[in-house]
């Protein structure tokens, strides 16, 4: 019944944006372009292709949503190519190289630095504005998808790491959810079970627990992890300070050790995992886009995921929590079919209809329309959105794109496993993961 009236709603959102005003400004207008007929099968055989990657709600959301753009374009047809996040960007950084990518292709933040230096490693999307409804978007959202002056892509949804908590277990111990610092360090005391953890950092990757060592840094002295201009802003000893608190949440028993986490499902996804399901890990720091896995495996089991506060130090230089865009969409620069590819994107980031079936699987949109849709249609609502204005409203630090480099990515990997296993002091390590990240910012700004 709650689909069926979105459903309903969205329906008479297009039909009030199309019947009401024929103009560009319209945002919610979809517009018909050149060898196409919106609804009808005139206009030449099209096919396209679009890759995106995700969990399975964002998987069936997707291809429930393409199906309706074919149903509204019969002569074009929409192969998709999808899977989870593990190989993805393997895959496409071996489809660029070879001339085999997409027409439309999901994309990651940080991707644009790497595949379009120049700006010129996708097509230009303000040349295709005529098809575009590009005055969804402001400014500043915009220019995440900007290199060397040119739109290279359009932000989906912006998204920030949040802390979310296993209510359900957090009450089986008379636990209180963590609002400081503080409270996180102290929260292991009242978990009196062998096996069961406050937090976890899923910290066989590093990054998840870098992030938050980083967070923790840039409230403590004001600085940023890395600059503007791609070069390092912490220091050796803040590095090693970072290193240390992670050490100690460890030590504490808030999250377990990477060999502890690594001889549980050793690289499986934290959601996918048992102590994940079966709420003997009770938190995660996670993006706001992607919360509604986790979240939907607790609900099968009768648990209830809560989103805690932002930890704040008390005398804090600067709020130090991160946003951006969750994940951004180009169109293939080699495209044969760039009008054709415009209107799949336009149906899918700005049309009302298409916003409904989509709902939050992308993150709460950016795009106007498509949040005005979900808006009228009751669906922004739950922790993913909660989570999305939490970040928003906190005056957050836009990461930088050089953050979440795979080459970066393994520097933190490579630090925090030798802290967990003890390899080293801190300072040690600390003095070595600032050497490794001057050298390799470098060699990515150059």
């Amino acid at each position: 019944m709650k689909k069926a009236l979105a459903m309903s709603l969205a329906t008479c959102l297009l039909a009030t944006s199309m019947v009401g005003c024929g103009g560009k400004n319209d945002a919610t207008t979809q517009k018909p372009v050149e060898g196409t007929t919106e609804g009808s099968s005139t206009g030449d055989k099209v096919e396209l292709r679009i890759s995106w990657w995700g969990g399975d709600d964002r998987h069936t959301a997707t291809l429930e949503a393409i199906k309706k753009f074919e149903e509204l374009h019969p002569n074009i047809t929409v192969k998709s190519e999808y899977g989870g996040w593990d190989g993805h960007a393997e895959k496409i950084n071996t489809q660029m190289a070879g001339g085999t990518a997409t027409d439309v292709i999901q994309i990651n933040y940080d991707w644009l630095s790497r595949l379009s230096k120049d700006g010129k490693g996708f097509y230009d999307l303000e040349s295709l504005s005529d098809t575009l409804s590009l005055e969804n978007y402001g400014d500043t959202e915009l220019a995440f998808g900007r290199r060397e002056g040119i739109l290279n892509a359009i932000p989906v949804s912006t998204t920030g790491r949040s802390a979310y908590y296993n209510k359900t277990t957090f009450d089986k111990f008379g636990a209180e959810i963590p609002k400081t610092w503080e409270d996180l360090l102290a929260s292991a005391e009242k978990f009196s079970e062998e096996g069961y953890y406050p937090f976890d950092l899923d910290n066989g990757s590093g990054f998840t627990t870098w992030y938050l060592a980083t967070v923790y840094m840039q409230q403590k002295t004001g600085r940023n992890f890395i600059n503007e201009d791609g070069t390092l802003g912490f220091t050796v000893e803040d590095i090693k300070e970072g290193l240390d608190f992670y050490k100690e949440l460890e030590n504490k028993g808030v999250v377990r050790s990477v060999e502890a986490r690594a001889n549980e499902a050793g690289n499986t996804a934290l959601y996918q995992t048992p102590s994940w399901i079966d709420g003997k890990v009770a938190g995660v720091l996670e993006w706001s886009s992607s919360i509604g896995k986790y979240e939907a495996v607790l609900k099968e089991k009768g648990q209830e995921l809560v989103l805690g506060e932002l930890p704040m130090l008390a005398d804090a230089k600067m709020t130090g929590w991160f946003m951006k865009p969750s994940l951004m969409f180009a169109i293939n620069k080699d495209t044969k079919h760039p009008k054709e590819a415009a209107m799949l994107l336009e149906f899918l980031l700005n049309d009302p209809e298409a916003a409904v079936i989509l709902g939050t699987s992308r993150g709460i949109p950016s795009s106007k329309a498509a949040k005005e849709a979900l808006q009228a249609a009751g669906q922004l609502d739950g922790i993913a959105f909660e989570g999305t204005k939490q970040i928003e409203s906190s005056n957050p630090t836009l990461i930088s794109p050089f953050m979440e480099n795979a080459k970066m990515k393994e520097i933190y990997a490579a630090a925090i496993e030798q802290v967990s296993y003890n390899l080293g002091t801190t300072d040690e390590i600390a003095a070595q993961m600032h050497a490794d990240l001057t050298k390799q910012l470098a060699s990515l700004t150059k």
